[in-house]
């Protein structure tokens, strides 16, 4: 039996693609013949540019040549090229054609709700999906039951996997070892986020913790880069460079980072830190699992499924607590912080009095101010796909685009930088009135 695997694959830089090529390993190794189609220039044995309506009738025409169909399910892949509503309730019907036709895996990483919820023809449309797949399989109770209370499916119907069952370790080795190759100190608690650079990460959560904390033995570690360029991306991860800055304990490794690399990371690490924002579930889990290093979480999501040993917190101060109680130091109000200068040197104190002002700074959120929210309602400038019905209207757009598109696309990149830097400076500027504002109350 020769199955087709729906997938980002590598050396795309994606989490599922890592989380595929796995499973692709695991189950030649048990003798089932698999191949892969990408919608991404990879390694793929198949590519089929997804996201729309002519790539799933593409890949309708291939899947019919295959005994079995997986489909690694997450909105990117399958509307990510989508603009109005028709189009998705046509990628819907397509996925229902593909299942009809051969016994297809729905395995859900991720899913948009909300739309299920706000459409009933959107709502039917994926009830038809799931009516039709010979599976549906996610990796949590979490999403077994949101998913079901969306769409309408059955929950005896959707089945539980474990994420982590086909991971194995790309290397292993000694703690020690795994500091001395990644160049890291011998002794020290070590902190670490790893992962792609997104707000939904929630690392600069823990960067602003340790900041709080100011462990003198410990430091925190970030590595990771963003996934794609985008002007919001690139923004959030200047905005974890300035606070690795603050501290020289405080590091940022932007870079992409390959598979053993990884792993010597989370065996490096005395504890993983993850404060997501919003997570269905976690592949870092998974491997830090592999290896037993500590885990704190932000309970959200299915984390709270993928382990007993995960210490879930549910908000910032659990979050400080618990990084507190890992490097084995007090929290911040416990007691009286020690100078950490030269007393008699007048730069070393004014130095530490900026360290100090800025590290609480940092902790201050604002209220959303109308500046703010006016804002937040300027979209990001795409580049228009062409979308018509008509495929001669269609290739005259990719014509007059192909002419233009060198001159419009700087402009629309410096609008959105333009656009970042604007919120990101307001933000900042808020922040530090408000400090000053809750300085003034507190004088007597």
């Amino acid at each position: 039996m020769t199955t087709l695997m729906v997938t980002p694959y590598a050396p795309y830089r994606d989490g599922i693609a890592a989380y595929a090529v796995q499973e692709v390993r695991s189950r030649r190794a048990s003798g089932e013949a698999v191949e892969v189609v990408s919608p991404f220039p990879s390694a793929a044995h198949h590519h089929v540019p997804l996201g729309g309506v002519t790539g799933i009738a593409r890949l309708a025409r291939l899947a019919r040549r295959y005994e079995r169909v997986v489909i690694q399910f997450f909105p990117e892949m399958i509307f990510g090229r989508t603009r109005t509503g028709a189009e998705r309730l046509a990628i819907w019907s397509g996925l229902a054609g593909i299942a009809a036709l051969v016994p297809t895996e729905l395995r859900i990483h991720e899913v948009q709700y909300q739309p299920m919820r706000d459409h009933e023809s959107e709502r039917r449309a994926a009830r038809r999906v799931l009516d039709r797949a010979a599976r549906v399989t996610v990796h949590t109770e979490q999403e077994r039951s949101e998913l079901s209370e969306a769409s309408g499916f059955p929950a005896d119907r959707i089945e539980l996997i474990d994420h982590g069952a086909r991971f194995q370790a790309h290397v292993r080795v000694s703690r020690a070892e795994a500091r001395r190759r990644l160049g890291l100190r011998p002794d020290g608690h070590i902190f670490l986020c790893i992962g792609f650079l997104q707000a939904h990460k929630g690392f600069d959560r823990a960067m602003q913790a340790f900041l709080r904390l100011d462990p003198r033995d410990a430091e925190l570690h970030v590595v990771g880069d963003v996934r794609i360029y985008h002007p919001d991306l690139e923004a959030h991860a200047r905005t974890l460079a300035r606070l690795a800055d603050l501290s020289d304990r405080v590091h940022l490794h932007r870079r992409f980072v390959g598979d053993s690399e990884f792993d010597l990371w989370l065996q490096a690490a005395d504890t993983v830190v993850l404060p997501y924002r919003e997570i269905w579930s976690s592949g870092v889990v998974e491997r830090a699992n592999l290896f037993g290093t500590p885990i704190i979480a932000a309970a959200v999501g299915g984390l709270a499924d993928q382990g007993e040993g995960i210490a879930l917190v549910a908000n910032d101060a659990e979050l400080l607590s618990a990084m507190a109680a890992a490097a084995g130091v007090a929290e911040l109000g416990a007691a009286v912080e020690e100078w950490h200068g030269d007393v008699h040197s007048r730069s070393s104190i004014q130095a530490e009095i900026r360290r100090r002002a800025h590290t609480d700074e940092l902790l201050v959120e604002a209220e959303p101010s109308e500046v703010q929210d006016r804002l937040a309602d300027i979209d990001v400038l795409d580049m228009p796909e062409p979308i018509s019905l008509r495929p001669w209207i269609n290739r005259t757009k990719n014509l007059i685009g192909r002419a233009t598109n060198w001159q419009i696309h700087p402009l629309v990149v410096n609008a959105n930088e333009s656009n970042a830097a604007i919120r990101d400076a307001i933000t900042l500027l808020e922040a530090r009135v408000a400090a000053l504002e809750d300085g003034a109350d507190d004088t007597p």
